[in-house]
């Protein structure tokens, strides 16, 4: 957990914990290349991955937090199906904005709750080449990535685009989304769809190759640049 300003965060790993695995209050920070795995359930908060919010004179849900980086973070419900206390984790859940210019890139995210990646109240924020996948198909979920207006009703803008994602609930006209891939089947994508997911794409994925370079991460999650092939893959 970080409040103040200009923070780094940078690969750790977080297993086996409840509540939120990180936690970033602070304008201009970063989080990159964490590994946070297995949530245990116990008590009635909303566990998160990783989770952020805004205070200011009216108490929380009123100021801003600006200048946020997510990136190449691995944000995983469990790694074993057995798992006891095994409940919903959000991923990257942010609900009281506004979080401005964020960078959410190159995460992957594997939770069972419909939060994979949610930005509520969000100006300029950058969601792209994230993936976002359901690891059982029960609810709640599947996770969708959402850039959506405040709870007080003002509006969002941002970028979505090159998610490879379960789902997609992004709201208002100032929400740009596209070149996103919604998982259909991911037996067809992924080197290992199940436990303890190796997600990687397959040769002759659907995802490669179909996603562009407008905004798109110089590299991926594992340092390769982008892009290898004839385009840009998503996710």
């Amino acid at each position: 957990s970080a409040s103040g300003d200009r923070a780094l965060v940078s690969r750790n790993s977080i297993r086996n914990f409840s509540g939120d695995g990180l936690r970033g209050l602070g304008d201009d920070s970063t989080f990159e290349h964490n590994y946070v795995a297995n949530c245990y359930d116990v008590d009635d908060n909303h566990d998160d991955g990783f989770q952020s919010w805004s205070v200011g004179e009216g108490g929380v849900g009123t100021g801003e937090v600006r200048g946020m980086t997510l990136r190449g973070n691995v944000i995983v419900n469990y790694e074993d199906a057995d798992q006891p206390l095994r409940g919903p984790l959000q991923g990257i859940g942010c609900f009281d904005g506004f979080f401005v210019d964020w960078v959410v890139e190159n995460n992957v995210i594997v939770t069972d709750h419909w939060h994979g990646i949610t930005l509520l109240g969000a100006r300029n924020a950058r969601v792209v080449n994230n993936t976002v996948l359901d690891p059982n198909g029960e609810r709640p979920g599947p996770p969708w990535i959402q850039i959506a207006p405040h709870k007080d009703g003002r509006e969002s803008d941002g970028v979505v685009r090159n998610n490879l994602v379960t789902a997609l609930a992004n709201e208002g006209d100032g929400v740009v989304e596209d070149h996103n891939l919604l998982i259909e089947d991911p037996a067809a994508l992924f080197v290992g769809p199940a436990a303890p997911w190796d997600l990687h794409l397959l040769p002759g994925s659907p995802a490669i190759d179909v996603g562009t370079e407008d905004g798109a991460p110089a590299t991926d999650l594992d340092g390769i640049a982008r892009p290898q092939g004839a385009g840009v893959d998503v996710g």
